[in-house]
């Protein structure tokens, strides 16, 4: 598979879950993957420092398109049943959310950053 059909599957994916997301039930939630993520420290040799004691970890800076993708679609994540809200809320339709993550899945490092920010 080309890397275009793995994101254009990808995106469609995401449409048909966003059309889907009209249940009134909240989503579950996969809390083992944060579980696992707290657990997995990697104790440093000398024991005493903490991670981010003194090192300030700064986030990137993300391109504002990726941003409002992201927040819509951690919000609509979190509540499936105010999706046109949330996209009004956000001066966008269905068809415009859809074009906006197609403009992501296009380019590499928009696509990266995107990833990266939906998982934290």
């Amino acid at each position: 598979m080309t890397m275009r059909t793995i994101i254009t599957t990808t995106l469609f994916g995401f449409a048909l879950a966003l059309t889907a997301c009209d249940k009134e039930e909240p989503a579950k939630t996969d809390t083992q993957a944060k579980t696992d993520t707290k657990t997995d420290g990697g104790g440093k040799a000398d024991g005493g420092e903490k991670p981010g004691d003194d090192d300030p970890v700064e986030a990137p800076s993300l391109d504002p398109k990726v941003e409002q993708a992201v927040n819509v679609a951690n919000s609509i994540a979190s509540d499936p049943g105010a999706a046109d809200s949330i996209l009004e809320e956000a001066g966008l339709d269905r068809q415009s959310f859809e074009a906006l993550l197609y403009e992501i899945a296009r380019d590499p490092e928009l696509s990266k950053s995107y990833a990266v920010a939906r998982d934290a």
